[in-house]
């Protein structure tokens, strides 16, 4: 909630489609964080992106204002939505289907201290609440582990926003059209050209369910590789990630979680030769995955709704 007429320290924009099921409990931890931070002057908006389900009456039950677009223009146009509807001078994006440690706005706060400084990033983990099950959930707990080890690898690197949750000063945001470009990652590099610093602070986490099944992963694989494709139609903003340093996350992450490497590269390995193969289903995964689903016969303990909008589960891109 805002203080009088002085515009809002703090803004909390979370993009959402067809998350009425979880922006509830996205809400709820965002409150404890802004609590846990002593922050009192606070916006915190859902920007519906023509969702078909209760988003934006879920939203308000929670106390945000929900912002909702007319037709489906997709997340970052959605994040700029929320930029234009706020007047705070620090800007927090947020996934909607993720839960924001009570501790990550601090964090957050505490990478701001130096006045150069225009972006700040999040650490991205599995849900630990959560047991470990499948196949593929295991690939994507490596993958948090890439993704932690890349960025602390970097500096002042455009990569670092990558995952659910970062933030930014308003004087570093620049308007753009989003709707041309493929990932978060360009608010970055614009702020970056205008000569701001990014930072990584692994102390700001943030927890996300990863994609449990193969088809799951296929659907989030092949969106993946999409946006690469349109990426490099519009690489004008992309920063290239250093090799060593990526070559050293990886021996790091093998050497850490090395059964879980193996998954994962098994995992990969599968679905980029059917990709190529074009051995794909249409609408869903492909003949033969339920090999991967489960480690055990056991059903599992807890429903998750279908993938919806969520993010790729690799270091290209959001982690799964």
């Amino acid at each position: 909630m805002t203080t009088g007429n002085r515009p809002p320290h703090l803004a909390v924009i979370i993009p959402a489609h067809n998350e009425a099921s979880r922006v509830g409990e996205c809400l709820n931890s965002i409150r404890a964080a802004l609590e846990y931070a002593e922050v009192t002057d606070a916006e915190v908006i859902v920007v519906d992106d023509h969702s078909t389900d209760e988003t934006s009456e879920v939203a308000r039950a929670h106390g945000a204002v929900a912002i909702r677009q007319s037709k489906r223009l997709g997340q970052m146009a959605a994040c700029s939505a929320g930029v234009v509807n706020s007047s705070a001078s620090l800007l927090f994006f947020a996934d909607a289907d993720c839960r924001v440690a009570k501790g990550a706005f601090s964090a957050l706060l505490r990478g701001f201290a130096r006045p150069t400084v225009g972006v700040v990033a999040a650490r991205s983990e599995p849900e630990p609440r959560v047991t470990v099950k499948s196949l593929v959930e295991r690939s994507g707990t490596f993958s948090a582990v890439v993704l932690h080890e890349t960025k602390s690898r970097l500096v002042n690197h455009d990569f670092l926003p990558i995952g659910r949750l970062f933030a930014l000063r308003r004087a570093a945001w620049q308007a753009g059209d989003d709707q041309q470009r493929p990932c978060d990652r360009i608010y970055a590099s614009r702020a970056k050209r205008a000569g701001w610093e990014i930072i990584y602070m692994p102390d700001a986490v943030v927890y996300y369910q990863p994609v449990e099944t193969y088809g799951e992963l296929w659907s989030a694989y092949n969106r993946s590789a999409d946006t690469h494709s349109r990426a490099r139609l519009v690489a004008d903003w992309a920063e290239p990630l250093p090799r060593g340093a990526v070559c050293r996350a990886g021996v790091a992450s093998v050497r850490r979680q090395p059964l879980s490497a193996a998954v994962w590269l098994a995992l990969r390995t599968r679905l980029w030769s059917e990709r190529v193969l074009g051995l794909a289903r249409p609408g869903g995964g492909f003949a033969g995955s339920g090999a991967w689903e489960s480690l055990s016969p056991s059903s599992r303990s807890h429903s998750r709704p279908g993938p919806g909008h969520q993010a790729p589960e690799q270091p290209a891109g959001r982690p799964g």
